[in-house]
């Protein structure tokens, strides 16, 4: 967490936290990377290629300089979310 600390004030470094089978929230807070950089994906091959996905465009983004959008993660959460319910039945 502290070395995270330090690379977020001292070089303006962007982490993205992403987990499978975990709470990817709560873990990620736990190493200093907030809520909004975290995302829980369902691991099968559509949620992983959406993973990968969201983290290319979001990539690519700071590339060129510009700012992470809100919604990097929305696809992905909405995926893990439909197959999460599936279950539950």
């Amino acid at each position: 967490k502290e070395m995270i600390e330090r690379q977020k004030s001292r070089f303006g470094w962007e982490f993205l936290f992403l987990g499978a089978n975990i709470d990817a929230v709560k873990t990620a807070e736990s190493f200093g990377i907030t809520k909004e950089r975290a995302v829980t994906y369902h691991q099968d091959s559509i949620g992983t290629r959406m993973n990968f996905d969201a983290v290319s465009q979001t990539v690519s983004c700071v590339r060129n300089q510009f700012p992470i959008q809100n919604n990097w993660k929305e696809n992905v959460e909405k995926y893990a979310k439909r197959k999460k319910d599936v279950f539950k039945r």
